[in-house]
């Protein structure tokens, strides 16, 4: 069992995917999943929110797409599962956490920008 961060927070974890470089199939995926999250960032083994079939039809492409934007947000550091050779039992769906990367993770790593004023940019 993978334990989510300490002091995961919803809103902070939004902010930093949507001030990060990830993709837009990525950040869309992102945010699925902390939609579906639980309080505490997980989303435990077996359950259907978390299945490639499922998020599939959410975001309209083809599980096989989405299993690889999966993997990708593993290898940038935003989830956590447990690794597929070695997760047990093998025929039911891996647990998510939600982690932060360790530049996302970092002080004022939030976004910051100022506020649009509304005028053209020159």
């Amino acid at each position: 069992v993978l334990a989510p961060p300490r002091g995961y927070d919803r809103d902070r974890w939004v902010n930093a995917v949507l001030a990060s470089s990830l993709q837009r199939n990525q950040r869309h995926l992102a945010m699925i999943l902390a939609h579906r999250a639980g309080a505490s960032g997980e989303l435990p083994a077996g359950g259907k929110h978390q299945e490639a079939g499922h998020l599939a039809g959410d975001m309209h492409l083809d599980p096989k797409r989405v299993r690889l934007v999966l993997t990708e947000l593993e290898a940038a550091g935003w989830i956590r599962r447990p690794d597929i050779h070695t997760w047990s039992p093998g025929y039911m769906v891996r647990p998510i956490s939600l982690v932060f990367p360790a530049a996302a993770d970092a002080p004022g790593a939030d976004r910051t920008e100022p506020a649009h004023t509304g005028e053209p940019a020159s």
